[in-house]
């Protein structure tokens, strides 16, 4: 069964309707006063002489006139629809953005001074700084992910939790990248628009990888599609050298590099093959930072921001058009015309 459609806007403010018998009742008991108060001064014959225009098909014209207009102002604040009408969409206020940093021990190889990792944690907060208006998260990640900031406007706060980020933050060594964009990805639905009972995105939500891209379990380009089919784009911007360096680690007898179990040097490379392909199934970027000095920035400036604005342009819903213009415009006349019939003198005794 189809439901018919709603003849108001605001429907639920019927019960201003309420005040139509209060007003009749006030206009009648003024004009009632009036008519008493005159007779204490002036009898019922000379009335018709002093005041003309006083009679009683005049007052009940202009009590008509004055119910009518009043009505028709409430059904104005009711807000009647009908008929449909296209509206363009305006673009968001803002961006989420959730950032995803690697904090692997493959990040403090030195190749980016002072090491990836520092690197990439500069990169957040000057994004932090230039991001006026839109929501900011954290996920800090390795073999495991945790969400350290849920979307928030307050950036002092987002701030101060970057630069406690270390291989400390998580439990489990490694680098998971499908971890960290299902971790992004959950916190992003869970702060994204409800409608219908459930969060939609795809609206303008954007992930950003900053990573040296290498994906130990394989499976960030499985989550990468996911989010592809939710609409949501995934930006990645690689730390580190394709010579790669080896990984410092403090000892007690100074510094000295991590090795593997075979007792040979560690060297990490940045995988810029495995971060392009993540960033190609969803449509996003991949960025270097060895190639330039704020990557971060020149991605959100130039892509982000852009697209956020660009994916608005041209889109169009149909909805309800709102006819309140129609009952307000009859009533201003009424109101007029019944101010226009007075029942004072209008013509000068003789």
């Amino acid at each position: 069964m189809i439901a018919a459609a709603p003849l108001f806007d605001r429907a639920d403010a019927w019960p201003l309707l309420l005040a139509l018998p209060v007003f009749a009742a006030l206009v009648w008991w003024s004009a009632k006063l009036r008519r008493a108060a005159l007779a204490r001064f002036v009898d019922s014959l000379r009335q018709r002489a002093l005041c003309p225009d006083s009679s009683r098909g005049l007052r009940r014209t202009r009590f008509v006139l004055l119910s009518a207009a009043f009505a028709l102002s409430i059904v104005a604040l009711l807000d009647p629809v009908y008929g449909d009408e296209i509206r363009l969409l305006e673009p968001p206020q803002g961006v989420d953005v959730m950032l995803c940093v690697d904090v692997s021990r493959s990040m403090l190889a030195r190749d980016l001074p002072p090491n990836r990792l520092e690197r990439a944690k500069r990169e957040i907060v000057s994004l932090a700084d230039r991001a006026r208006g839109d929501r900011l998260g954290l996920v800090a990640f390795a073999g495991e992910a945790r969400c350290l900031v849920p979307l928030t406007n307050d950036r002092d706060t987002f701030r101060g939790l970057v630069d406690p980020v270390d291989p400390l933050s998580v439990r489990l060594g490694g680098t998971h990248l499908g971890r960290a964009l299902d971790t992004a990805l959950k916190a992003l639905e869970s702060s994204a628009v409800v409608e219908g009972g459930e969060s939609k995105l795809g609206r303008y939500e954007v992930i950003v990888l900053l990573t040296d891209g290498e994906d130990l379990e394989g499976q960030g380009l499985a989550v990468a599609e996911r989010a592809a089919k939710l609409g949501v784009t995934i930006h990645c911007v690689g730390f580190g050298t394709t010579l790669g360096s080896k990984i410092a680690s403090e000892e007690r007898n100074g510094e000295a590099f991590q090795r593997d179990s075979s007792g040979q040097e560690i060297v990490t490379r940045m995988d810029a093959e495995s971060l392009r392909k993540i960033a190609s199934a969803t449509g996003g970027e991949f960025l270097r930072a060895d190639a330039m000095p704020l990557p971060l920035l020149e991605l959100y400036e130039k892509r982000i921001v852009p697209q956020a604005k660009k994916s608005y342009e041209g889109l169009a819903r149909t909805q309800k058009a709102h006819r309140f213009q129609w009952p307000l415009f009859a009533a201003v006349p009424l109101w007029l015309a019944s101010l226009a019939l007075t029942d004072r003198r209008r013509s000068r005794l003789r």
